[in-house]
């Protein structure tokens, strides 16, 4: 009886799967025919399309494929035309492989003695052909699937720079890459995860710069996953992540090509999930979050300036409700007597303490905010806009918040987009809310405590073992300028300690080029002295 129930259960499970086993390519055109079907059945886009090589009815083939994947034009030109010619070079016999191998240009390692490798051919959009009395199947590779052209990301403008994006198409993102990069030494590993969807993981790093240690722990984290689709790389980011938990990212995301291109020669793998334009770039730290890659393509002074800019932004977007609520509950002594007088006026009929003030205002900007991504693109910015401006004075004429509130709430999300990636802003709205909280409790000691365990949580965050904080923590004095400000690129010679394992020059040991003619045209001048 518990076998039956045991036996009727596994055949529920197992009702509308099909088996792929490893069989082999039969010479019989119609058993291969009844196969594909067979495994495809219920498929309506799967097309397989008959005809005659050389036009000769002794020499069957089909050509199979999935509709959409490839133009049809080019499955008429590249293939049925070459292969029905009968006018074409009969170097060898047409009912041969080698004959519509010659033809077609057909690699030695497209040419298949197994239904699966054939299917799996299939599957990511390459026409397969099989031929009546051949026991192979020969991969056309002319996949030519839909997608999206190369266009500048959204989530990261630039005013200068390349405004080149990555698109979905894996092997678009490759080539961007090689373009940017064109060294022997950029290695492009690929590998399949997901059991459903097969998904190809592109592993690329500079292999005489990167850190093989890090590299190989990149590789066995990614072999590990056990999963049915990847359909983003936040699907890869969350396995492989190593503090899922953590509010602050670890991995570093970028949809543009000179970016990731930047972390590989600095030492950094990147990591490219077909079918999304978002790549992944390991190990990452705390700073990398509040750099753009437009920094360097500007002089050093103002790149130094705006990334001044974004870290008082952060500061000043994490802390202000708390820092706000905190004075104006515990702390008014602190607070110059004109404008504590100015907050008690208009706060003057508020029903709501400070903090519940604070808190709902802030609930309403996460909101439109919410509402503004949501929509349609056409119509979000102005429902953010309208929405808060509208709601903004309605909440201060109906005497719900004060105008003070309205101006510290607007502060905070003015200077939130400042941060330039959308992960790390995100990661601000929590811990902001638990600042507000604790500031408005327990004053300006409770705020402190808070950014005290904070950064002590940030310290000990580790991104596949190199300090999340660094080079602050652990000090390394010779990287902090970069860090601290955007140094001028004659003065960074060596590539990052934390990262690589070979710290070798990036450029030339020099201050400026300039310094040098200074120093030959002195030279020249003391030689002329001394005749």
């Amino acid at each position: 009886m518990l076998n039956f129930i045991k036996n009727l259960f596994t055949g529920r499970q197992n009702e509308g799967r099909t088996e792929n086993k490893d069989v082999n390519i039969a010479k019989n055109l119609d058993d291969n025919e009844k196969y594909i079907k067979t495994i495809f059945d219920k498929c309506s886009d799967i097309v397989i399309r008959k005809f005659n090589i050389a036009n000769n009815p002794n020499y069957k083939a089909a050509l199979i494929y999935i509709d959409g994947m490839i133009q049809q034009n080019i499955i008429e030109e590249s293939i049925i035309k070459r292969l029905t010619n009968k006018n074409a070079d009969h170097t060898y016999n047409p009912g041969s492989e080698k004959y519509s191998k010659y033809l077609l240009g057909i690699k030695d390692e497209d040419i298949y003695e197994k239904m699966d490798n054939a299917i799996e051919a299939i599957l990511n959009g390459n026409p397969v052909l099989f031929i009546n009395g051949i026991s192979k199947a020969l991969n056309v590779n002319l996949k030519n699937p839909p997608g999206r052209n190369i266009e500048e990301p959204t989530t990261e403008t630039v005013v200068r720079g390349s405004r080149e994006g990555f698109s979905e198409s894996i092997r678009i993102n490759t080539c961007l890459l090689r373009k940017k990069i064109k060294n022997v030494n950029l290695k492009m590993e690929c590998l399949k995860i997901g059991k459903q969807t097969k998904t190809d993981v592109v592993i690329s790093y500079l292999a005489n710069i990167a850190n093989h240690k890090i590299v190989n722990e990149v590789k066995e984290r990614l072999s590990k996953i056990d999963i049915d689709s990847v359909l983003d790389s936040n699907f890869i980011e969350e396995y492989i992540d190593d503090h899922p938990l953590s509010f602050f990212p670890t991995i570093f995301r970028t949809e543009k090509p000179d970016v990731a291109a930047g972390k590989l020669l600095e030492g950094r793998i990147a990591i490219i999930v077909d079918g999304t334009p978002t790549v992944l770039t390991v190990p990452a730290i705390f700073a990398e979050f509040i750099q753009t890659g437009e920094d360097y393509y500007m002089r050093f002074i103002p790149a130094t300036l705006n990334r001044w800019l974004r870290y008082f932004s952060f500061f000043l977007s994490l802390t202000l409700p708390g820092f706000y609520v905190a004075l104006v509950t515990f702390h008014q002594e602190l607070v110059p007597t004109s404008l504590v007088v100015t907050i008690i006026k208009a706060r003057a009929g508020v029903p709501l303490p400070s903090l519940w003030e604070c808190f709902m205002m802030l609930l309403a900007y996460e909101i439109l905010r919410e509402a503004g991504v949501r929509m349609p693109r056409a119509v979000g910015q102005a429902v953010s806009v309208v929405g808060a401006l509208v709601l903004g004075q309605a909440a201060v004429e109906a005497g719900l918040v004060s105008t003070p509130m309205v101006i510290v709430t607007a502060l905070t999300g003015i200077a939130s987009f400042t941060i330039p990636s959308p992960e790390m802003n995100m990661a601000l709205t929590y811990p902001r809310f638990i600042l507000l909280f604790l500031g408005g409790t327990l004053g300006i000691l409770g705020l402190t405590c808070g950014l005290l365990i904070m950064l002590m949580n940030l310290i000990s965050m580790r991104s596949f073992g190199v300090p999340y904080m660094g080079p602050i923590v652990p000090l390394i004095m010779e990287e902090l300028p970069d860090i601290a400000i955007r140094a001028p690129l004659w003065s960074t010679i060596r590539r990052p300690k934390l990262i690589t394992w070979k710290r070798d020059n990036r450029r030339q040991t020099i201050t400026r080029i300039s310094s040098i003619k200074q120093e030959q045209e002195k030279a020249t001048q003391q030689k002329l002295k001394e005749k």
